[in-house]
């Protein structure tokens, strides 16, 4: 009998060891389209220097059916396991000359080493967030792709917005050069950037965080611990949806 975990066995042994796996396909054309032109109208009358607005889930029934996308969402919950929740729903927006180009982990590093201590290759690193990014446009290197450094996840090493990265052993940074409806699914540990966009035209990304459940969401940038996903939204919502946007009714 096929389980989720065979059934991902091959992405879940490249998440473990590179820190990341590129679901391709995964949205057809009209939906890339719709949650494009969703990002678009969001960032309306906004500077070309802010490069976030959300939660996108506020902004229509295309992004809340991205909130449990079937293959998405069932590969983070073999990894988060099956009560995690989401962190933040953000749409990303890069315009010529910009982009989250310093080098760094998300939220924090949340397992440091010290000084030459290394990982039994053995043991996978513990994941606490996972970061799923879907791309709304065929990424070029001119448009300032997602860069990883394979396998530093498990360096344990803090790198505090660097303009520049090293090699974590032997591995230098790579380019991911997605099409429209791929999702970059990477751990937060893994050293990574958003190269700036050199291009005349705009990438659009919808970014999807997803936590395990003790870990406080990020919703907003002011009031994340006051946040609650709107009623009407949760009432039209699946189960798996209403608890992925924080409606839990498993107190442990």
């Amino acid at each position: 009998m096929t389980t989720i975990a065979t059934h991902f066995a091959k992405e879940l042994e490249q998440l473990h060891r590179d820190g990341y796996v590129l679901f391709k396909n995964v949205l057809d054309r009209g939906q890339t389209a719709a949650l494009k032109e969703g990002i678009r109208l969001a960032f309306e009358g906004k500077d070309d220097h802010v490069m976030m607005q959300g939660p996108m889930f506020e902004r229509g029934e295309i992004f809340e059916t991205l909130v449990d996308h079937p293959v998405i969402s069932a590969f983070i919950e073999e990894v988060l396991g099956p009560d995690c929740q989401l962190s933040s729903m953000n749409g990303m927006r890069t315009t010529r000359n910009n982009g989250v180009s310093k080098w760094h982990v998300d939220e924090a590093l949340f397992f440091p080493l010290p000084e030459g201590a290394e990982l039994d290759a053995s043991i996978p690193m513990p994941v606490f967030l996972l970061n799923a990014l879907y791309y709304l446009d065929d990424v070029t290197e001119d448009q300032g792709p997602t860069q990883v450094v394979p396998g530093s996840h498990r360096a344990g090493r803090a790198i505090r917005f660097a303009e520049e990265i090293g090699e974590y052993k032997g591995q230098g940074p790579v380019s991911i050069l997605a099409e429209a409806g791929d999702c970059l699914v990477f751990n937060s540990q893994i050293w990574h950037r958003g190269a700036r966009n050199q291009s005349d035209d705009p990438r659009y990304v919808q970014q999807v965080i997803y936590r395990k459940k003790f870990i406080v969401p990020h919703m907003t940038y002011d009031i994340n611990g006051a946040y609650r996903v709107p009623e009407e939204i949760a009432q039209r919502s699946n189960p798996r949806r209403r608890r992925l946007m924080g409606y839990s009714e498993q107190v442990f």
